[in-house]
């Protein structure tokens, strides 16, 4: 029995290091480039060249494979994704050359890629959007490794066609919650591209109190929204003890022209809760005071006409 146990354990044994020590060909790996945003401007006819930085930050030699492609919005906090299958309006791929194509990093090692955007003279005024992705496709030690699970990393392209273009913003939202107890107190703006060109909003919360004196500015953050998309921005005031009415009234502009826009919202502020703590002390003062003021009359007496 002794024997047929210790058999068992062995086979068990074996089959665990067969299965624990099979080499693993996938590895992940990553590399950085710069700059992840161009915002350039041409003409139509115009051979625009730029580069940008690829760089190896792993202890891996990796191959790295460049392409183009078209991008996308995706929700409304300025997320994109490629779009392999489909040209779109406001497609830039067909336009760009990039050199080299395929290239390897050693470890800490980078490699400036060049590009080149031939714009047709044909090109209708407006933006052209796209993206130029590194993808990571070979992984070496001293041996080839297998290839990488790594995802892809891009920079965006920002183009502008000189022209008659159509600039228009929509203040799809202004919100702010209509009662608060203490701050921060947090701002919401919701606008929507609807021009033919990318657009950054620049501009500010100015908050004025139930006298109509001006608080604050709160500037909000200046983010590029591509036409057709919508982009929710975020800005917050900071301050911590508020009391009354407020009034918050959101001043932008966009555009060459600084085309201005702006909305107005109302809200309160009242800590309540700590109103309400204070309340209930001094009520409690009150009751005590009632209820022991035959003492209290007793003491004053005492103390203002030396009686007993």
């Amino acid at each position: 029995m002794r024997k047929i146990k210790l058999l068992i354990f062995l086979i068990i044994g074996i089959i665990g290091g067969l299965i624990f020590t099979q080499p693993v060909f996938a590895q992940k790996v990553g590399v950085s480039i710069s700059p992840l945003t161009f915002e350039l401007n041409a003409n139509p006819g115009d051979d625009i060249s730029n580069k940008l930085k690829i760089y190896n930050p792993t202890d891996s030699v990796i191959t790295i494979k460049m392409e183009v492609e078209d991008f996308k919005t995706v929700g409304e906090t300025g997320q994109v994704i490629v779009t392999p299958e489909e040209e779109t309006t406001y497609s830039l791929k067909k336009w760009v050359n990039i050199n080299p194509i395929e290239f390897t990093l050693e470890p800490g090692e980078s490699e400036f890629v060049n590009f080149d955007i031939l714009v047709p003279e044909n090109a209708e005024p407006g933006g052209k959007y796209g993206s130029i992705l590194a993808s990571p496709v070979a992984i070496m030690g001293d041996e080839p490794t297998g290839a990488s699970v790594s995802s892809k990393v891009g920079a965006l392209l920002l183009l502008t066609i000189a022209g008659e273009v159509k600039e228009g913003l929509i203040i799809k939202e202004f919100f702010v919650p209509s009662f608060l107890e203490t701050g921060p107190v947090p701002f919401t703006i919701r606008l929507e591209n609807t021009g033919t060109v990318h657009l950054r909003p620049r501009g500010f919360v100015t908050i004025s109190d139930w006298r109509d004196k001006k608080v604050t500015d709160i500037p909000f953050p200046q983010n590029n929204i591509i036409p057709g998309s919508i982009r929710k921005i975020e800005a917050s005031w900071d301050s911590k003890w508020l009391f009354g009415k407020y009034t918050a009234i959101l001043v932008g502009s966009y555009g060459i022209s600084n085309i201005p826009f702006t909305a107005t919202m109302t809200f309160w502020a009242f800590p309540w809760k700590m109103a309400s703590g204070i309340f209930s002390i001094l009520l409690l003062l009150a009751f005590y005071f009632y209820k022991s003021r035959k003492r209290w009359r007793l003491a004053l007496k005492i103390l203002i006409k030396g009686e007993r």
